[in-house]
């Protein structure tokens, strides 16, 4: 079961109550949240400074300069073993579309998927993808981070200055994961949805010419 069935959805105003245990998740929980609660839930509360609902996500001043491996993942019993959590800073100096590491490169198409809530637009969502070695030439591997920004018009009017601003377009949350279980799984559910078909096609065969020789 992902995380947040059952929380507040709520970033209009700052989280006033106490959380006794702010890692702790029902049995069944893990923490997974979905873009729009990432954005709203995390990332809004973590640029105005405000508490977490959860503190499942760590921080790291400059996530993409790190290659992948050197990543920490795993950093609860809440989160897949092959997943992170970080709030990070974009380095201004960073290209566009490649972040160089040390012994490979972040590399993104520059698309960016709108984050919806509602019928508002709350961020943005961009991929990038891990490649061994220098660009253009790397090898592709199968880790990838999902980075996410908010959007302006989430900060309330009073507090969007252009420190505010600057905040807004230097901070972001990501998650990283290895795509490869992601693919191997979807693999091997096609298989088990061809594999039925085809079971349901030899059923359908053999009621077919049992109800001819019937005939």
């Amino acid at each position: 079961m992902a995380l947040l069935n059952n929380m507040k959805d709520s970033s209009s105003s700052s989280s006033s109550s106490s959380n006794p245990e702010p890692d702790f998740l029902p049995i069944g929980y893990r923490f997974s949240p979905s873009p729009a609660q990432f954005v709203k839930l995390f990332l809004f509360n973590w640029i105005l400074s405000r508490q977490l609902p959860l503190n499942h996500i760590k921080y790291i001043k400059y996530l993409f300069q790190l290659d992948a491996d050197q990543v920490p993942k795993g950093q609860s019993k809440y989160i897949c073993e092959d997943e992170a959590f970080y709030f990070t800073e974009i380095n201004p100096n960073e290209m566009l579309s490649i972040r160089t590491t040390k012994n490979g490169y972040w590399k993104t198409n520059g698309e960016e998927e709108e984050v919806i809530h509602g019928n508002n637009i709350v961020g943005f969502k961009t991929i990038w993808n891990f490649f061994w070695g220098r660009a253009p030439n790397g090898e592709i591997s199968h880790w990838r981070i999902e980075e996410y920004r908010l959007h302006p018009s989430e900060i309330p009017a009073d507090e969007l200055s252009n420190s505010m601003m600057e905040k807004i377009g230097r901070c972001v949350a990501c998650k990283i994961k290895n795509v490869e279980k992601e693919e191997e799984a979807y693999r091997f559910s096609m298989m088990e949805t061809q594999t039925e078909s085809d079971e349901m096609l030899e059923s359908s065969e053999s009621d077919y010419d049992e109800n001819i020789g019937g005939n």
